[in-house]
């Protein structure tokens, strides 16, 4: 009887086991936070990261590497991506439509 108690309580932990790696990943909330306003935009990370290197539409920024903060004109109605990378490997990404 004890031998059926043990094999079941195994096959259980093998099953949530499974279970946990079958599960999908969670996506993070982004880091860097993008406003829009009057055809101009600002993208800023919080502070705490350093190393910065930001890219707009998938072109590098260079002018704002090692800010926490870029921003720009942008035309009104048009959809933007933002992507930054700092130092650890870590990166975030948003995007944001070009406000009035």
């Amino acid at each position: 009887m004890a031998h059926r108690i043990r094999l079941a309580l195994a096959g259980a932990a093998l099953a949530l086991g499974a279970a946990t790696l079958t599960a999908a990943p969670a996506h993070a909330a982004s880091l860097v936070t993008c406003e829009s306003e009057g055809g101009y935009y600002d993208c800023y990370l919080p502070s705490g990261y350093y190393g910065q290197v930001w890219y707009y539409d998938g072109v590098h920024v260079a002018g704002t590497d090692g800010y926490s903060s870029m921003g720009g004109s942008c035309v009104v109605g048009t959809k933007h991506s933002v992507r930054v990378t700092f130092d650890g490997g870590g990166r975030s990404s948003t995007s944001f439509t070009c406000a009035a």
